[in-house]
């Protein structure tokens, strides 16, 4: 699929995600105590995840 058959929807839908999913933990962890405080850490790790996979997969790939 090249990047002219793709929509603006298709392109920014996972960095949306994770901004939103990043965004959520962060205020989760700043305004919460107790089981919030492991779940911001969690969403706030998304980003990293995605990124390691990404690049794993593209290694994997031979890219």
């Amino acid at each position: 699929m090249s990047r002219k058959d793709q929509s603006l929807t298709t392109i920014f839908a996972a960095p949306l995600l994770l901004a939103a999913l990043s965004l959520t933990g962060l205020i989760g962890a700043l305004l919460a105590d107790g089981a919030w405080d492991w779940i911001g850490a969690a969403l706030l790790a998304t980003p990293v995840v995605a990124v390691g996979w990404a690049r794993f997969k593209r290694v994997k790939r031979g890219v």
